[in-house]
């Protein structure tokens, strides 16, 4: 048997190898290093009571004006007043109207003498002509002046209907029963054509119209019922149901405005009382997440959710709609008490190893 001999220089690089490889093997099963993240705990928000302030409006109120200029001379109604459908509610001076519908009848009677008159004529051009003492030419311009003559009768009555019709623009009728809301004129004022002059309100159908901030509107649809009650008489409440939501909210107070059918309600709600509106239904417990924690891909969302156990970021896909502010409202996905990433999070990774710096305030 043979002996192998290695000399001292030959070991001492053997051994220095063998080191290398061990820590080379060291470094590359050594843990990944944590990737510090700043995260926010999932809100859940309590239930919300569904109560606002409002005012008794009419459904249907239509804005009266005189269809021709003039003086009043009578507004026989007043705000607060009760009308019933044909009555006279104001009246114009009629002076100058009366001297139109005149002049048009004097226009209709001279009309109908020149007709009279184009009609003998063309009846003694036809005699003659048949005995051959008129020309052709004669013939022609007699029964031109007889449809001219129509012409004119026809135009005159027709001047006579729209100034007849003028004169019935003189007075401000009620076209239905209902209650004066407004009223523009005074009498003595000259007023212009189509001028706002009274509002009438039919007082049998009522909304209780109340303004919804625009991040709570969202939780009321048409057809919810509530409970509307007067501020004086809390306790006497009638049930109304929503029947128009507006379509977008007002630019200065950010407020939506909800009208609530009431039908034709008791006299204690009349038009302009204050009331209290108060939903049947609540909003219900909700769950918010920061908008910094979510992301949109291909339509759905997702986000990262931390997993305390693995001191791992998952990720992790939910269902939810925009919600007030910076947040959404999650409807399935995430729970309350749960923490999320709200920073760098379209830098991470399934699974990746984190270290939370610190939690957010939101």
């Amino acid at each position: 048997m043979k002996a192998v001999l290695v000399s001292t220089r030959g070991l001492v690089l053997i051994a220095a190898a063998l080191a290398l490889t061990a820590c080379d093997e060291k470094k590359s099963q050594a843990p990944a290093p944590e990737r510090p993240i700043l995260a926010a705990k999932v809100e859940i928000r309590p239930e919300v009571v569904l109560d606002f302030p409002g005012t008794i409006e009419p459904q249907i109120s239509t804005q009266k004006a005189f269809r021709v200029a003039g003086q009043v001379v009578a507004r026989n109604v007043g705000v607060g007043d009760t009308v019933k459908k044909g009555e006279v509610l104001a009246v114009l001076d009629t002076a100058q109207l009366k001297e139109g519908v005149r002049s048009a009848e004097a226009s209709v009677t001279s009309a109908q003498a020149q007709l009279t008159n184009a009609d003998s004529v063309d009846d003694r051009a036809n005699a003659l002509a048949k005995e051959g003492f008129a020309s052709p030419a004669q013939l022609e311009s007699a029964a031109q002046n007889l449809v001219a003559a129509n012409a004119n009768l026809e135009s005159a009555r027709a001047q006579l209907e729209k100034a007849r019709e003028q004169l019935g623009y003189a007075q401000l009728i009620a076209d239905y029963d209902g209650i004066v809301t407004a009223s523009n004129i005074e009498v003595g004022q000259t007023t212009a054509a189509g001028a706002p002059a009274l509002t009438i309100a039919r007082p049998d159908l009522r909304d209780a119209v109340i303004d919804v901030p625009d991040d709570i509107v969202r939780r009321i649809s048409v057809g919810d019922v509530f409970d509307v009650s007067t501020l004086f008489q809390p306790d006497k409440k009638i049930e109304g149901k929503v029947r128009e939501i507006a379509p977008s909210a007002d630019k200065l107070t950010r407020t939506v405005r909800v009208k609530i059918s009431i039908g034709n309600a008791p006299e204690a709600f009349r038009i302009g009382t204050t009331i209290d509106a108060k939903a049947r239904k609540t909003g219900g417990e909700t769950i918010l997440v920061p908008a910094d924690a979510v992301i949109s891909d291909n339509g759905k969302l997702v986000v990262w959710k931390f997993d305390p156990a693995s001191s791992k970021v998952v990720r992790t896909g939910i269902e939810a709609t925009e919600g007030p502010g910076a947040t959404y409202v999650v409807k399935s996905g995430l729970a309350a008490g749960d923490v999320v990433a709200v920073a760098g999070v379209h830098a991470l990774k399934d699974g990746q190893q984190v270290k939370l710096v610190e939690e957010a305030s939101r």
